[in-house]
């Protein structure tokens, strides 16, 4: 009788095996496409950020409308990081963001921030050596004497240049109600250390007019990660841009995204501006298979059918206890990291 537990246990063994291959082949497959989806989506926004001034531009000085004079379009790798995933689905959500976006600023109308629902993989279209350089920057050409009005810029993912702000002179600076800025923050801000209250501060690092501009801010929202919900949450207020120590004014905005590292683990910003972290979801279920499968094979070996049924109880029940013990994953924004945030209000320093 004792003989007849082993085959059992080498037949209980290999359909565990045949079972974890695919489970592990599928989730290959799924990180490689969520890495396509990633690359094109973040390459979609800077192109459309890109063409959008781009268009404006062009309809300003009453040129020929026509996205693939830009430079930009032609090389359609600006701001790349390798993190986002293959450049060259990147390249593809950036030429078709150009076009929208510069379609849209040509036409003078309303920016758009929302990623279009049939995004999808279209290829790099090659562009003939007709490319030239134009500016990016727009400035209202009917602006008072002695104005700035800070104008809609691409975003940027590159460390920012500017160690400080450099003075236009007295000119009165308007930034205007819903236009974006990229800051880096000065300081670490995470959801297990940090508190609500607690200051920051942050370094415009675009638009160019406001490069090295401080914008300080607070914590305004702290959710950990439990045990029962999960994921964390992360709220910043932004109270106050300082150009120099006598020109400064209140402020307000909303955070939009997060450019992402490895390692912060935010999922996503909601529309409230509140970052959310990722779920341990996956995790907790592969915790859990894993438990499963090791207990019913240590009790095939030691007790054979009975001890199966029993080893896989008592693995489950380890490993549904790891997950509750266990905390979600802490968001952790770094120094040097980088936000896009959307001001709420017409802002005007004198």
């Amino acid at each position: 009788m004792r003989l007849t537990i082993y085959p059992r246990v080498i037949v209980l063994s290999i359909v565990l095996c045949s079972l974890s291959v695919p489970a592990v082949f599928a989730q290959v497959v799924s990180q490689t496409v969520q890495d396509s989806d990633v690359a094109l989506q973040r390459g979609f926004r800077t192109g459309y950020s890109d063409g959008y001034m781009a268009g404006y531009r062009d309809t300003i000085d009453s040129v020929a409308q026509n996205h693939t004079r830009h430079a930009e379009y032609a090389k359609a790798d600006r701001a790349f990081s390798k993190e986002y995933g293959y450049k060259e689905d990147y390249r593809d959500g950036y030429q078709q963001g150009f076009e929208s976006g510069y379609d849209t600023g040509y036409e003078r109308r309303s920016f758009e921030a929302n990623l279009p629902s049939g995004l999808k993989k279209r290829g790099v279209i090659a562009v003939k050596d007709q490319a030239v350089d134009t500016p990016l920057i727009a400035q209202n050409s009917d602006s008072d004497p002695g104005t700035i009005k800070i104008a809609q810029k691409p975003e940027t993912n590159e460390p920012s240049t500017a160690t400080a702000y450099q003075p236009h002179g007295n000119a009165i600076i308007i930034i205007p109600r819903d236009i974006e800025l990229i800051i880096e923050l000065q300081e670490d801000l995470n959801t297990e250390q940090s508190r609500e209250g607690e200051k920051f501060t942050a370094r415009v690092v675009s638009p160019s007019e406001l490069a090295g501009a401080t914008v300080e801010g607070r914590v305004a929202k702290i959710l950990k990660p439990g045990r029962i919900k999960r994921r964390s949450e992360l709220q910043l207020s932004f109270d106050r841009i300082v150009l120099t120590d006598n020109r400064w004014s209140n402020f307000s905005g909303t955070m939009i995204e997060v450019m992402a590292i490895k390692g912060d683990n935010v999922k996503r910003v909601d529309n409230e501006g509140t970052a959310l972290g990722q779920s341990s979801l996956k995790g907790d279920i592969i915790k859990v298979g894993g438990s499963t499968g090791a207990g019913a094979l240590v009790g095939g070996l030691v007790g054979g059918p009975v001890g199966v049924a029993v080893g896989a109880g008592v693995g489950a029940a380890f490993g549904v206890g790891a997950v509750v013990i266990e905390r979600g994953k802490h968001i952790r924004l770094n120094r040097n990291q980088q936000l896009r945030i959307k001001t709420a209000y017409e802002t005007q320093i004198r």
